[in-house]
């Protein structure tokens, strides 16, 4: 992968927000209709239509994934222009000034998206938040990248077909996506304390995800990991801005809320499931967590569901 900045021709100029045009899709102007939340297309379909360039404008509620498997090209922003060799996949956050200078060779597909779906992941993990904080160039190298391409291609297989459950797939194929670019976006030259702080979190989650049921206090698991729990809630806190405790809600409200909208199990079996002793301890701590009572939320899912 090839990424070099260049300076604009004119370094001395800056280019205001406000003039920088918004569109709500790869080139179509806000003005147009967009009932969705996720749409996807071929590079190449839009871009031979502008001779391979675009002009800089942004997407105040949207965000865009490229894949591009072939050719280069370069994005103008407001800061420069980042040049790139395939392949790549860019990442364009939501109200970034961006336009596009592609090789005639260029090829892909563009994903787009509302912003929403991807505050809801960066809210959940740091990680992806700081790597969502700025236009970026990821090669499709190793595991991780080759994940994300996926991930991407399986979207546009998704949208472009009729198979049964097709919404349910998108999200979560958007999340694989982007906590993919996240990993394979990482430097590898990590200090020995933080590589070992987190394989400690890893070691956590898979720990959480074993024991969430056995609603275990946080010295439990500081325990396994050999450590006191102020230093594990300390590490957890920076890798993830959540504590060992909301971890563990966390964990056990996703699968709350899947026994909910998919099975017929009585909301007291789910609870005791749960490592919960009384079913009105289980209805107070999801009332906490969604503002509904476990019977609101199921009925309200299953309507939307029959829709």
């Amino acid at each position: 992968m090839d990424i070099r900045r260049i300076g604009l021709h004119n370094p001395n100029m800056t280019i205001a927000r406000t003039k920088i045009p918004s569109y709500r899709l790869f080139g179509e102007h806000q003005d147009d209709p967009a009932d969705f939340w996720l749409h996807c297309e071929p590079i190449p379909e839009r871009t031979h239509l502008h001779n391979w360039e675009i002009a800089l404008h942004r997407h105040e509620q949207f965000f865009q994934l490229f894949l591009l498997p072939q050719g280069s090209g370069e994005i103008v922003s407001q800061d420069g222009i980042l040049a790139f060799t395939a392949p790549v996949i860019l990442f364009i956050p939501p109200d970034a000034g961006h336009g596009f200078r592609f090789t005639r060779d260029i090829d892909g597909l563009v994903v787009t998206a509302l912003a929403d779906r991807l505050r809801s992941l960066t809210a959940a993990d740091r990680e992806i938040a700081r790597f969502a904080e700025k236009l970026r160039i990821v090669a499709i190298a190793g595991e991780d990248g080759a994940r994300a391409a996926g991930a991407i291609e399986r979207i546009d297989a998704e949208l472009s077909g009729r198979s049964i459950g097709r919404s349910l797939l998108l999200e979560p194929l958007m999340t694989e996506a982007l906590v993919a670019l996240t990993r394979a976006s990482r430097p590898g030259n990590g200090q020995p304390e933080q590589d070992r702080d987190l394989a400690r979190i890893e070691t956590l989650l898979t720990i959480v995800d074993t024991h969430f049921r056995e609603r275990h206090p946080v010295g439990f698991y500081a325990d396994r990991l050999g450590v006191s729990a102020a230093h594990l809630n300390r590490i957890t806190r920076n890798a993830t801005g959540l504590s060992i405790q909301n971890l563990i809600d966390r964990r056990t409200l996703e699968t709350a809320r899947r026994d909910l909208i998919f099975t017929p199990t009585p909301i007291s079996k789910i609870a005791y499931s749960l490592g919960f002793s009384d079913p009105a301890y289980f209805n107070r701590f999801f009332r906490k967590q969604t503002g509904l009572t476990p019977g609101a939320f199921r009925d309200r899912e299953r309507r939307r569901l029959a829709d």
